[in-house]
């Protein structure tokens, strides 16, 4: 199949190139490098330098594509806090304009990189593709937006489509020539690259001991990459007609911030230094999905440990940096 992903170059994406690749596919990248690297894209893929905001070159990366995994974003959270326009701007209208081109160029088959982001500070234990989306930040509204656009319009436009919310994302890859696959560390706040770069003179932030959990500490759901790249690919088989799911993708298991300090200390063979700061507004105190829907219509099963997540994003940092 004829396939482009947007945002290839990037963590996701260069791992959803290369999974592609392995099975067979002729695979279209576009990616502007500003959250990916040119040296993560597979050879054998046809590549693409630029923006989704430009028209043109859209137009030549959706020509002769069957599907498409549209990954390209902003991602930030903090950041679309402070640029909520350029926000908008990427992740709206340049999602926008794509799926304006699935029709005349005869892409049957989109696949929409979402966030768990859109539910906010759910009440949901677990979170499941029924709880109420209530996004507090502009990253998450603006994927959100995009959500409710496919729900509405995928039928008109032609296209079998799924939204993936994405919970979080952990681990590495390592691409056909046995090397990592590089992740952008600069500026990244999430919870295992913090625990990486922790250390006895930068000790691990940890935002809030008093929340209602086993240890006052907040819960999260990690997925290993290999292992989301699996339902990606899963996908594919699964659209066959026109309108639109929404799919929560986890491994449905809650682990503490205190409960991954200690996995990293096995994973990692040290100390994991870290101290308590206040909560951060916006936070929530578990964010953990169901995954039986993905379960169900992918027949997916994540098979990697937060072990395994510590280990290969160790690894990853060790090789490339």
């Amino acid at each position: 199949m004829k396939i482009l992903v947007t945002g290839g170059a990037g963590y996701i994406g260069s791992a959803l190139v290369e999974k592609l690749i392995s099975l067979g596919h002729e695979v279209k990248v576009i990616d502007d490098l500003s959250n990916g690297f040119i040296e993560n894209i597979n050879q054998k893929a046809e590549y693409l330098n630029g923006s989704i905001l430009n028209d043109e070159l859209l137009s030549r990366a959706v020509k002769d594509v069957e599907a498409v995994f549209h990954l390209a974003a902003k991602i930030r959270v903090e950041e679309g806090e402070v640029k909520p326009d350029l926000y908008r701007q990427v992740n709206i209208d340049g999602t926008l304009n794509l799926l304006k081109l699935c029709n005349p160029f005869g892409v049957k088959k989109f696949i929409f990189a979402s966030t768990a982001a859109v539910y906010g500070e759910p009440s949901d234990y677990p979170v499941s593709e029924e709880s109420q989306t209530k996004p507090v930040n502009v990253y998450g509204r603006t994927k959100l937006e995009i959500d409710e656009y496919l729900s509405k319009s995928a039928k008109s436009l032609g296209i079998s489509a799924i939204s993936f919310r994405f919970f979080n994302v952990g681990g590495a890859v390592q691409n056909f020539k046995q090397e990592w696959l590089k992740i952008k560390h600069e500026g990244a706040t999430h919870l295992i690259p913090s625990i990486l770069r922790s250390s006895e003179a930068v000790p691990l932030l940890i935002y809030g001991n008093d929340w209602p959990t086993s240890d006052g500490t907040p819960v999260r759901d990690f997925v290993h990459l290999s292992d989301l790249v699996d339902a990606l690919v899963g996908s594919l088989n699964y659209l066959e007609n026109p309108g639109h799911e929404i799919i929560n993708l986890g491994t449905a298991k809650g682990s503490t911030v205190l409960e991954v300090t200690q996995a990293a200390k096995v994973a990692l063979k040290r100390e994991i230094n870290y101290k308590f700061a206040p909560r951060r507004a916006g936070d929530s105190f578990a964010l953990v999905t169901s995954n039986n829907k993905a379960k169900k219509l992918l027949n997916w099963q994540p098979t990697k440990n937060l072990i395994n997540i510590l280990e290969d994003a160790s690894k990853e940092l060790t090789s490339n940096h």
